[in-house]
């Protein structure tokens, strides 16, 4: 029994052994497609990786493209004397790896628009409006060769410490003296005052820094201390009678309102005159600074403005990114609370007698080259006059003429020494003049100032508080 037992047990043997092969078959083929199918979502994340590379690389590509044919565009508004090249670069970096060759040097890196040379005297712009002059000490292309020019392409640049300032602290020695989003510029100090190289500058690398936060804030600091030509049409008569049209612009961040068009130098409003005044007949261009190009961009009749609306680069702020620009503080130490406070009179002269009486808004003065040697001059004389205890310069912009402005200085003197301080200081003033062409004074005493104007706008020089 034992035996047949058994050997009934081993004839069942076979089928077990199959049942088991079978039941292991399907375990692997299980494990294989489960392998395919992991190998085949391996390969599609590879693919959709290497597709959105391809679409990033894509994109700094068209990036640079662009930024490369806005800068030509730029430099040919802005043409060199003969036997000079001209050239700007956006700093994107401050270096510190690579050892200066002159202790003390800063080493910066960006993408040159046009041509630079060892040894060239350069202009810093940064800031609201800051300049500060350097030399060019040494230059290395992309591979790391120092050279001693370069063109359109990428390089680190050595940069003297020319006029900045000393360090006041052991920290402020450690950090950078060059701003990241600087403009390095040869363009002549006037010129680059006048004409505002800087927010044309910034706007040909828009396409590449548009999502920096830090980029867009100096990018709108370079806006607040820009003067910006904006299309008009003026009808004929004096001065005071002029009627003035703007033109406007639809826009997709407009709304119901057009944008108002502004160019961002008066070279670019020039190359697009005619086709502006083949359109609708604006071919004059009134200058105006942010501040009033805020309040008409943000009236009744405009969304907003267009700046640059011909390219190379449009840069369009909706009515609400201008009013909110109008409330931070950079605004606020360029122009002051409240443009529309204060109403002046100008003089008596044969052309307007005093009967007429004009609006003039007031604000600060835009800090810069000109407006350094008329603050110099107008201190220097305070200094040399023992009769005069305070004095204020402020800007006036006539508010039927955004493009008439004259300095005023407000002077704190005996009446009797009023009239010979003040033609003696227009007289020291004038020739200083370039972009705003007049200066006027008027007595501290005689005018209505309320109490808040002086918190508005400070006294330049006071021998009170030395």
């Amino acid at each position: 029994m034992a035996l047949f037992g058994k050997k009934k047990q081993d004839e069942n043997k076979p089928a077990e052994q199959n049942a088991e092969a079978s039941s292991g078959s399907k375990e692997m083929d299980i494990i294989l497609q489960a392998r395919r199918e992991e190998e085949e979502e391996r390969k599609a994340r590879n693919a959709a990786r290497e597709a959105e590379q391809e679409k990033y690389k894509s994109k700094i590509a068209s990036d640079m493209e662009k930024s490369a044919t806005a800068a030509a565009d730029v430099l040919q508004m802005f043409p060199a004397r003969t036997g000079e090249q001209r050239f700007f670069m956006m700093v994107e970096a401050n270096v510190y790896t690579t050892e200066p060759v002159i202790e003390g040097d800063e080493i910066v890196t960006g993408i040159l628009r046009g041509k630079i040379s060892k040894g060239m005297e350069i202009q810093v712009l940064s800031g609201l409006d800051s300049l500060n002059k350097v030399t060019v000490n040494a230059i290395w292309n992309d591979d790391r060769v120092m050279i001693d020019e370069a063109s359109d392409e990428r390089v680190e640049i050595e940069l003297s410490k020319g006029d900045f300032k000393d360090a006041a602290s052991p920290d402020e020695q450690n950090e950078a003296r060059v701003m990241t989003y600087s403009i390095l510029t040869n363009l002549p100090e006037e010129e680059g005052r006048s004409d505002g190289i800087r927010l044309p500058a910034m706007l040909c690398e828009f396409s590449r820094y548009q999502d920096e936060q830090e980029f867009i804030g100096q990018l709108m600091n370079a806006a607040m201390t820009t003067e910006f030509a904006v299309p008009a049409k003026i009808a004929g008569g004096s001065s005071s009678q002029r009627k003035v049209t703007f033109a406007g612009m639809r826009s997709e961040n407009s709304g119901d309102l057009p944008m108002l068009p502004a160019f961002s130098s008066f070279q670019a409003f020039e190359k697009h005159k005619g086709v502006l005044a083949k359109t609708g007949g604006f071919n004059s261009a009134i200058k105006m600074d942010f501040a009033q190009l805020c309040s008409i961009a943000r009236d009744d009749l405009h969304g907003g403005c267009v700046v640059d609306p011909m390219g190379p680069v449009i840069f369009a702020l909706p009515k609400q990114a201008l009013t909110t620009a109008t409330k931070t503080v950079q605004f606020h130490a360029l122009f002051g609370e409240s443009k529309m406070a204060e109403k002046f009179v100008p003089k008596d002269t044969p052309e307007q007698p005093a009967q007429r009486v004009r609006e003039y808004n007031v604000t600060s003065p835009i800090p810069g080259a000109e407006y350094n040697l008329v603050e110099a001059a107008v201190k220097k004389f305070g200094d040399t006059h023992a009769d005069i205890a305070k004095m204020c310069i402020v800007m006036i912009v006539a508010a039927d003429d955004p493009n008439e402005k004259a300095y005023v200085v407000i002077i704190d003197c005996p009446k009797e020494k009023y009239d010979m301080n003040s033609k003696n200081i227009e007289r020291t003033v004038r020739p200083y003049l370039k972009a705003v062409r007049r200066i006027e004074c008027r007595p501290f005493d005689k005018e209505k100032f309320t109490p808040e104007f002086f918190m508005r706008y400070p006294w330049t020089y006071n021998k009170l508080s030395m």
